[in-house]
């Protein structure tokens, strides 16, 4: 008895666990997600772009990163799935040579702007919807970020 309620729990602790690496391997190195929308309290922003999965790491060693391609400009940020995939970490992370504030573009100030926890509302293998209430610029706020492939 007290070996199956183990095997029990062992069983559940390996499925959580894996359920933020299953999510994680959607974003997978050297794809590219088109942000086909983002909306703040439906009103749709500008910025769209794609982004290009840099990184294809062990997400319990370190923290992928993307890089956010507009036009002429980009943008680096680091994601996250956690809490068994139902969560999203968004991240700017500004570059070295962008230390002078003169070098950073639109896109730089607009990821630094969604950072945050995002709710994930959609994910499948070739779309993705983010929703937040908690981002650096827009708190309170409901801003929606929509990937496809």
């Amino acid at each position: 008895m007290r070996l199956t309620i183990f095997t029990i729990i062992c069983l559940l602790t390996i499925t959580a666990c894996n359920k933020e690496k299953r999510f994680s391997s959607k974003l997978m190195k050297g794809q590219t997600w088109n942000v086909t929308a983002i909306t703040v309290d439906d009103k749709a922003l500008a910025p769209k772009g794609q982004w290009l999965i840099t990184t294809d790491v062990g997400i319990y060693d370190s923290v992928p990163s993307a890089k956010w391609i507009d036009g002429e400009e980009d943008a680096v940020f680091e994601w996250q799935f956690q809490d068994k995939g139902e969560s999203f970490y968004l991240s700017y992370v500004q570059q070295k040579d962008e230390v002078d504030g003169n070098l950073l573009d639109t896109l730089d100030y607009f990821a630094y702007y969604l950072t945050g926890k995002y709710t994930v509302d959609v994910h499948k293998k070739d779309r993705m919807v983010f929703v937040s209430k908690t981002t650096l610029e827009y708190e309170d706020k409901e801003v929606k970020i929509e990937i496809q492939r």
